[in-house]
């Protein structure tokens, strides 16, 4: 049994659905602590001026230590607006946006008042999209959410009774990797792919959020891509031919 987990980010870059995809059971962290600066309400695309930050504004001041679950969103301000419209502009002449128009159409008309809620909606979409059919699990309703840091982890596997954690690459400077070792566990660290693909306006800008890869390769290449296939012309023909 292979694990891994994350905080539910805003339209995740595709090293987030690459993790979900590799393993067994994926754990939605939706009670850590906001981070400023971190990826929970904000993330990049492309513009023909360069990347561009998509940024939500969220209710935070006073009370920093609220979990991600229980985050308003600042809806005094335009942000839907703003958003889409920069979708729309810079995305509008890709092969594969109108494919998704509708969704994230939606997605920018409707009413949203926590950040949990809006992130999951659209990671679950683009899970469905990628045929990523990993079960997924929540720290709120687990009894490791106590732990911290090393501990958190290693209760989190021996509680999903894993025997393998997929971590990002920051883990190993907080993992005991000795106390996985006696439980039997083993530690993998996820290697950060350099990966390139047609992208609308001048060079390339690697990292962006999954819609780049989305709207401009479709989900055929955008899968292939996530589950890091050595070739793409082989998944594709693959692919193309299972969604018939």
């Amino acid at each position: 049994m292979k694990v891994s987990g994350h905080q539910p980010c805003y339209i995740p870059w595709y090293g987030f659905f690459e993790k979900v995809a590799k393993v067994d059971i994926f754990a939605i962290h939706d009670i850590a602590q906001y981070e400023k600066g971190g990826y929970i309400n904000r993330n990049l695309i492309k513009s023909s001026q360069g990347f561009l930050w998509l940024t939500i504004p969220i209710q935070i001041k006073g009370n920093k230590n609220t979990p991600i679950k229980e985050i308003k969103i600042d809806n005094t301000q335009d942000w839907k607006r703003r958003h889409w419209k920069a979708i729309i502009v810079n995305y509008n002449k890709s092969k594969y946006f109108r494919d998704y128009r509708d969704f994230f159409g939606d997605i920018y008309h409707s009413n949203w008042e926590y950040i949990y809620e809006l992130n999951m909606s659209i990671i679950s979409f683009i899970m469905d999209e990628l045929n990523i059919n990993t079960k997924l699990c929540y720290i709120s309703e687990m009894e490791c959410r106590h732990k911290k840091k090393s501990d958190f982890v290693l209760s989190l596997c021996k509680e999903l009774q894993a025997d393998n954690y997929l971590s990002g690459k920051l883990g190993k400077e907080y993992l005991n990797e000795k106390d996985f070792e006696l439980e039997g566990i083993n530690i993998d660290y996820q290697e950060i792919r350099k990966i390139e693909y047609q992208q609308l306006f001048n060079d390339f800008i690697p990292n962006l959020s999954i819609i780049d890869i989305l709207f401009n390769c479709g989900p055929v290449r955008t899968e292939a891509i996530v589950r890091g296939e050595r070739s793409f012309d082989e998944r594709i023909s693959f692919l193309s031919s299972s969604r018939r």
